[in-house]
């Protein structure tokens, strides 16, 4: 896939982020190609706690809020990616997810996240980083 499939400004966007910033210019433009640029109003729902995963979103600007039940335990912003672990995992969202304020990012599928782990170790090497870092609040009898 080469970069002039996809939007330029999402490229520069993601050439500032810390998991980006070693990438090649190749390596930018899959990873544009492979996610599905959205834009998220305040308020607006990204995922539901208990739902069935079928995406995962990386965040390219703005913050998100993550509650569990009606407990807000965490803010994210850019760089970060939410929702990973239902698809890793096949298992339900631990829990929801709500943008605070506008927010741009990059929604992969099923699909195109495997194909993400498969073909950019880089990418791979930070989700499985963060799958085990989050795996002890995760899990069962946690308060979070």
């Amino acid at each position: 896939m080469s970069s002039d499939k996809v939007d330029p400004a999402i490229i520069e966007d993601l050439r500032h982020l810390a998991i980006c910033a070693k990438m090649t210019e190749s390596d930018l433009a899959l990873f544009a190609a492979l996610g599905q640029a959205v834009d998220a109003e305040a308020g607006a729902v990204l995922m539901d706690q208990g739902d069935v995963g079928v995406e995962c979103f990386f965040v390219i600007s703005g913050e998100a809020g993550i509650f569990s039940g009606p407990d807000h335990v965490a803010t994210i912003g850019a760089g970060s990616i939410v929702g990973e672990m239902a698809l890793v995992g096949h298992r339900p969202r631990n829990a929801s997810v709500v943008a605070q304020g506008p927010m741009h990012l990059l929604a992969f599928d099923i699909a195109h996240f495997r194909k993400l782990l498969d073909e950019m170790p880089q990418a791979r090497d930070h989700v499985m980083g963060l799958l085990q870092a989050r795996a002890p609040k995760n899990q069962p009898g946690d308060d979070h």
